[in-house]
């Protein structure tokens, strides 16, 4: 399975800040093209989505957790999306700091310093599935809830968008 690098101020995997568009496109065509042979709907576009800057160059780049299907998606050395989001969020607190402020703190988790932003739609934790709440939910709706336990996404940014 290859890796890809989660980079802060650099990049994730191919796609790197201060690209162009024609640029991202042409390295999601290539990526694209190479994992087709491998997998016939695998799609390197879905995976990823970027923002620019109003000179054209990319300042955001995100991270889809369906990369882990077929990529280590790796943050020095720590599987992002195979690594739950509490742990997570604690090993790379002691590298730098979240904001502790942010109003969606429990699903999504910002590094100022580093430039480096975690996601998850709703806050979920290992303690929930012993609750009264989860154990009446069905099982299918159960297992979409567990998934929670994990983040979604992951994003490196010049600017905070």
């Amino acid at each position: 399975m290859d890796t890809l690098l989660i980079e802060p101020g650099i990049g994730i995997g191919p796609i790197k800040l201060g690209m162009t568009e024609r640029e991202v496109k042409d390295t999601l065509q290539a990526f694209s093209e190479k994992y087709l042979k491998i997998d016939r709907h695998f799609s390197f576009y879905s995976l990823f989505k970027t923002r620019y800057d109003s000179d054209g160059k990319v300042i955001f780049v995100e991270l889809c957790c369906y990369a882990k299907e077929h990529f280590n998606c790796l943050f020095r050395d720590i599987d992002v999306f195979n690594t739950k989001a509490e742990e997570l969020v604690e090993m790379i607190d002691r590298i730098s700091r979240y904001d502790r402020t942010h109003w969606e703190v429990g699903c999504t988790y910002i590094f100022p310093e580093l430039g480096l932003t975690l996601w998850r739609p709703s806050e979920f934790k290992e303690e929930d599935m012993e609750a009264e709440w989860f154990k009446e939910l069905r099982p299918d709706i159960q297992e979409d809830e567990m998934r929670n336990l994990y983040f979604q996404t992951v994003a490196v940014w010049s600017e905070l968008i």
